[in-house]
Formats: C-alpha cells, sequence, structure tokens
C-alpha cells in the first residue's frame, strides 16, 4: 500500500481543522478533559472523515502555502467552535445577571468543565444547558454540520474568501440578548422587591429592610427559578439548534 504525500497533507490539513474544533466545543473546552484526550479525539475523527474530505492543494505546493493553509484551517475550527458555544456564553451571562439581582453572587463554586470559579446559579446553569445539549441529541447535529463545513469550505480554500466577521459581529450580539431575556424575569421581580421595601420602610420606619429585602430576594429568585426552568430550556434548546445552522451559514463563500 503506497501513500502518497499530497494525501499526508490532507489529513494533516483536516486533523488541523478537527483539533481546532474539539478544543472549542462544550464539555471539550474546559480543563475537565486533558488535552492529550482532546487531541485524540480529534485525529480519530480526522481519520474517519479523512476519505470523504474534498481538498485542492494547488496552494501547498510551497512551504509557505502549506503554512498559510494550516492557519486557515485552524481559524475555521476555531470559528466553528466559538459559533457552537454562543448559547452557552450566553447562558453564563445570564448566570451572572440572575446571581446579582437574587443576591447570590457572593456564593461561589467551582466549575470543573471550564476550570474556573462561578456564582452558583452560573455553575447549575451552565450544567443544565450541557444537559440539554447531550439529551437533546445537538451534539450529532453539530458533528454533521461540522461534516459539512468540509464541502462548503473544502480543504485548500482560504477563508477570508467567506468574509464571516458581519455574521459573526451579529452572533456575539445576540449572546448579550438572550442572555438579558433569560434574566429578565428576575430583573423585574429585584425592581418589584425594591420598590415594595421602599415604600414598606417608610411605613415602618424600625423594619430592618435591607434585612429583611434580602431573605425574600434569594427565596422569590430561586422560586422564579424553578418556575421558569421551561422558559430557559426553551431559549436553551432554540439557541443550540440556531448555532448549528449559523455554523454553515459563517462560512458560506462570497
Amino acid at each position: 500500500m503506497t501513500i502518497e504525500a499530497g494525501e499526508i497533507v490532507v489529513w494533516v490539513l483536516v486533523f488541523l481543522r478537527t483539533g481546532a474544533f474539539f478544543l472549542g466545543i462544550p464539555l471539550f473546552a474546559g480543563k475537565l478533559i486533558p488535552v492529550k484526550v482532546r487531541t485524540a479525539f480529534g485525529l480519530l475523527f480526522s481519520i474517519l472523515i479523512n476519505p470523504l474530505v474534498p481538498a485542492n492543494l494547488e496552494l501547498a505546493n510551497h512551504f509557505a502555502g502549506a503554512i498559510l493553509l494550516s492557519l486557515n484551517e485552524i481559524c475555521i475550527g476555531l470559528l466553528l467552535a466559538m459559533t457552537v458555544r454562543m448559547i452557552f456564553f450566553a447562558v453564563e451571562l445570564a448566570g451572572h445577571l440572575i446571581s446579582y439581582e437574587i443576591g447570590l453572587m457572593a456564593s461561589n463554586s467551582v466549575n470543573p468543565l471550564l476550570g474556573s470559579t462561578d456564582s452558583t446559579i452560573t455553575t447549575l446553569l451552565y450544567y443544565f444547558s450541557m444537559l440539554i445539549f447531550f439529551v437533546a441529541g445537538i451534539h450529532y447535529d453539530v458533528l454533521k454540520a461540522f461534516i459539512l463545513s468540509f464541502e462548503i469550505l473544502p480543504i485548500g480554500s482560504y477563508f477570508l474568501s467567506a468574509s464571516p466577521m458581519v455574521e459573526y459581529a451579529r452572533e456575539v450580539s445576540n449572546v448579550f440578548v438572550i442572555g438579558t431575556l433569560i434574566a429578565a424575569p428576575f430583573i423585574a421581580l429585584n425592581f418589584m422587591i425594591n420598590i415594595s421595601f421602599a415604600v414598606l420602610g417608610k411605613a415602618v420606619p424600625k423594619m430592618n429592610v435591607f434585612m429583611t429585602s434580602f431573605s425574600i430576594r434569594i427565596l422569590s429568585g430561586l422560586v422564579l427559578l424553578v418556575s421558569s426552568i421551561l422558559l430557559i430550556t426553551s431559549y436553551i434548546l432554540d439557541g443550540s439548534k440556531r448555532s448549528v445552522t449559523i455554523m454553515l451559514d459563517i462560512i458560506q463563500n462570497g
């Protein structure tokens, strides 16, 4: 069996895009899974899809062209991974806003998936969104879309021809929109509690308004969090399914 040099170059370029993708997608992006394991997943996946990948190696005939194509594939993989993670960024933003509004910002816990210390509500929502992502089968759609990316933007095609910055900036802005929409009921709840206790403090001057409102804010916030779990689930599902479509739209040529 003879393996030509062109086949090796194609496989390396496929591995670079796949490896960059696995370094950035949810679950693989944190410190819970070692880099060696993520690299092994990328290596195995690139071996499986390599025979199906179209390639044009005209630009890889010299050293500079090979380096440019390598950087090109890494950028494509990272961009696709970041597009998938947009909904998780929105969930983290919502968790920070909710924690601030209901008075749990000081309660921090370690998130082993990301290797960071976040508020308890943020960590809870991140785990919840990760659970929905896998239970709903979105990860299968993400992998299918990633394989289709090789047909839309084959190996050897320059990434700059897709002009993704406008679409990517729009998706970044949606992170703030979705995060604020998820946290909107809690912002309204905090406003109502503050107004109510401001009036009550004037009516009953001897009442310790701060301590009483603090406990009421936490209790009512937790009750609202349980009550709005279906609303949060719908935002996570819609955002996850939309990210699969955006993955392909963002690298469309022209």
